[in-house]
């Protein structure tokens, strides 16, 4: 039996990694995952045996874009963890036929260097699209040492068209251009008994969420947003405890509908779990300090109003380059309550915002289908390396 053995380095990654995983599976393919930020629970849904620490670091994949989160990694035991993710990976790899690097060049150099298997390289955090046009040609949005990683891979899988083209004009002829797999790693069908349309709160994986939904719950209560059904898709262990003037009323369930915040004027959030595909399909708009969740939104045509947190994710930067990959599928607010709300109207009844938020949202994400591609394109490959007088 094949055996693909997945390096991913996010929560979101693993989700993405998850839709291609799903695609070799179904060809007889076993799987193995080590998960190098957090715990990499959407491998569990499938089946797949998670390997190394699975360690929650307070950085959240972010260790290296400020002092002060690298510092609280180290704290919170970074190189122990680091070391034995990377011992986990070499002793996966022994067992294994090809590996699936997911995410950005530290998970593709990790894939490359520790597992020493053909590789395939899924680059799904960056796109020359969203790379700043006055930025100096020194640079450049795939950094030479980054292009070197990825030229030792059988195939890499860039995220959008204006990416493959970038890099192919880089000299690098293993760059393929077969869609984005996130639009198929949208997931959770749990029912949420409320009654559609509704605005979708996708705090996001990462800290930022504890300082997002206080916001993001403030702004629904102020004209011109309050009156519209807030469902929350939280991703997060624990669910949110009720900011003040709010109270939490448990459910009792583990799936959709988790737990209600209600404030003592009325408004009332639901908290969801294991539902994104439903509050997908169900959401008019969307708030959002979250990366891959608000794409995935956007593609599928909802407009998202996001707006900058403290960190580690959801930067005033990582907003602007998301804003400039999405185009009007984004607005951008201000951090307070008003600005989100006025913004959140105009998501919600513009329909001229919203026509140019669907065309852009589909631009910037494509259609689903690309995970199977991509699995056929890998095994297809993998095949050649076996056959009598393969090149590769």
């Amino acid at each position: 039996m094949t055996r693909a053995l997945f390096v991913s380095n996010g929560h979101g990654e693993d989700v993405i990694a998850v839709a291609v995983a799903r695609r070799l599976q179904a060809r007889g393919v076993e799987l193995v995952a080590v998960p190098l930020v957090g715990r990499g629970g959407a491998y569990e849904g499938i089946g797949a045996t998670v390997l190394g620490p699975r360690s929650e670091l307070p950085g959240g994949g972010f260790t290296m874009m400020s002092l002060g989160a690298l510092a609280a990694d180290l704290r919170a035991g970074l190189l122990r963890s680091t070391w034995r993710q990377w011992r986990a990976v070499a002793e996966a790899a022994g067992a294994a036929d090809l590996c699936v690097a997911v995410g950005d060049r530290y998970a593709v150099g990790v894939a490359r260097y520790l597992a020493r298997l053909p590789t395939y390289f899924l680059h799904v955090n960056r796109s020359a699209a969203s790379w700043p046009s006055d930025m100096p040609p020194w640079r450049p949005p795939f950094g030479p040492l980054e292009r070197a990683i990825m030229r030792g891979a059988r195939a890499v899988y860039a995220r959008d068209g204006a990416s493959a083209r970038w890099l192919r004009s880089r000299g690098l002829a293993n760059v393929f251009d077969l869609g984005n797999p996130m639009l198929d790693a949208v997931e959770g069908e749990a029912d949420v008994d409320v009654a559609p349309p509704w605005v979708m709160a996708l705090p996001g994986t990462r800290a930022d969420a504890f300082a997002s939904l206080p916001l993001m719950l403030e702004a629904m209560r102020r004209p011109p947003a309050r009156g519209e059904r807030l469902l929350v898709a939280w991703a997060m262990g624990e669910p949110p405890a009720a900011p003040e003037g709010w109270a939490a009323e448990a459910t009792g369930r583990d799936r959709g509908v988790v737990l209600r915040l209600r404030h003592r004027d009325g408004t009332v959030a639901h908290v969801t779990r294991d539902a994104f595909a439903t509050l997908v399909r169900g959401a008019r708009a969307a708030l959002s300090t979250s990366g891959t969740a608000a794409e995935q939104a956007a593609g599928l045509g909802v407009p998202v109003v996001g707006f900058p947190t403290g960190g580690p994710q959801y930067t005033a930067a990582f907003a602007a380059a998301q804003r400039r990959l999405l185009g009007d599928a984004l607005t951008l607010a201000d951090a307070d309550p008003q600005a989100i709300a006025t913004a959140l109207r105009r998501a919600w009844t513009d329909d001229d915002l919203r026509g140019r938020a669907a065309r852009d949202g589909e631009r910037a994400m494509g259609r689903p289908g690309a995970a199977e591609r991509v699995a056929r394109h890998m095994m297809g490959d993998l095949a050649s390396l076996a056959s009598p007088g393969s090149l590769g």
